[in-house]
């Protein structure tokens, strides 16, 4: 019989971030396959499996954001969290909880024995061996990471490599460029203009670095210039700041969007040529994923994890280089067959790599070994 599983992330209902996107989509994957699996957050959400809100003091609330940091607003959140979804489990034990968060995944590690279940903590914010060593079981994104682990003399017999994954049904190459292109933008972009898009935080101290993206577009020449869509989230103030500065560097051809619906995300990769991310310590970055599965070829930094995940489906450099990522934007735009070749092999990495089928049953054999739970259960 399959244990069931708790996904727990904090955020999820509230905010959309890596570790939201992780726990709400591994859920609905485990959930398809038939496993027990019920996810707890903190806010209301739409998902395709069981779904428990549990009752917290959240990051983004208006007493939250004034005179407090946001780190010490995310522990708060994950200290109200935690109290509650203990008490829920003890009336409803599920033998294994996975988690991402890190102070929530530290507390539920010590009340663990006492619930009768096994943690899972899986690094999702590259805090590494010292943080890691503490839990019983740890999930790593890339290769990678397990062997920083080893050269740390870490014992990673309870280790797992397991890395994101996306649902290659939902996000797929368009059928009709144009047409999606004209459906969400109207006459605002050329049917025949190249569009790259950037995904990510558009706050000014984020590590994503979206605005290095809109620095190097501005360089090329006025004629060769791809409209730039950028997409993420932000505070009012911030989103106004960031939408002021790449505004001023590409004028009409810089379009900023906050708050875009999950649902809506596949319309938006799918109008676009290229992707491009300049983050350049990425934990993994699921947004590689959803590019990819939709034919986008990336663009990125040569992070060892980021050049492992992208592989054949882009190019991979530094991108802290003045020039060079909008030398390779104008190679592309001169000679879109190269890039045609790269969107070709960005699907296929996905579908090999990175699909449900492919990543699933990592998480079944995780499961099993670490419960003792039947191969044929």
């Amino acid at each position: 019989m399959k244990p069931r599983v708790a996904m727990v992330c904090s955020g999820l209902g509230r905010v959309r971030r890596g570790n939201e996107t992780w726990a709400h989509t591994v859920a609905e994957a485990l959930h398809a396959a038939g496993w027990p699996v019920t996810l707890f957050g903190g806010g209301p959400l739409d998902t395709k499996c069981p779904y428990v809100q549990i009752g917290n003091w959240p990051r983004e609330s208006f007493l939250s954001r004034f005179g407090m940091s946001w780190h010490n607003r995310y522990v708060i959140e994950q200290l109200t969290f935690a109290s509650a979804l203990k008490r829920h489990l003890a009336r409803d034990p599920h033998p294994l909880i996975h988690v991402a968060d890190p102070s929530l995944g530290q507390r539920l590690q010590r009340s663990a024995h006492a619930l009768g279940a096994q943690l899972v903590y899986k690094d999702g914010l590259l805090l590494g061996p010292p943080w890691c060593r503490q839990f019983d079981v740890v999930q790593v994104l890339a290769p990678a990471y397990l062997e920083a682990a080893r050269k740390e003399s870490v014992d990673v017999s309870k280790w797992f490599t397991i890395p994101h994954l996306v649902d290659t049904e939902h996000f797929q190459p368009p059928a009709d460029r144009v047409a999606v292109r004209r459906r969400l933008f109207g006459d605002e972009l050329s049917p025949s203009a190249t569009v790259v898009l950037a995904v990510g935080d558009l706050s000014p101290n984020s590590n994503k670095r979206l605005d290095w993206i809109a620095q190097e577009v501005a360089t090329l020449p006025v004629a060769e210039r791809p409209y730039v869509v950028f997409i993420g989230q932000a505070s009012p103030a911030d989103a106004c700041a960031f939408q002021d500065k790449v505004t001023g560097l590409l004028c009409e051809r810089a379009l900023v969007l906050t708050n875009v619906k999950p649902a809506e995300m596949p319309a938006y990769y799918q109008a676009a040529d290229i992707f491009a991310h300049a983050a350049q310590r990425e934990p993994f970055g699921i947004v590689f994923l959803e590019a990819m599965a939709s034919g986008l070829p990336v663009l990125a930094h040569n992070y060892e994890v980021t050049t492992w995940i992208v592989g054949d489906a882009g190019l991979t450099f530094d991108m802290g280089a003045k020039g060079e990522l909008a030398r390779r934007i104008q190679t592309w735009i001169q000679q879109p067959h190269e890039r045609t070749h790269f969107s070709e092999q960005a699907r296929a990495r996905v579908v090999n790599h990175f699909a449900p089928d492919k990543i699933v049953p990592l998480y079944e054999q995780m499961y099993r070994q670490i419960t003792g739970a039947p191969v044929n259960s």
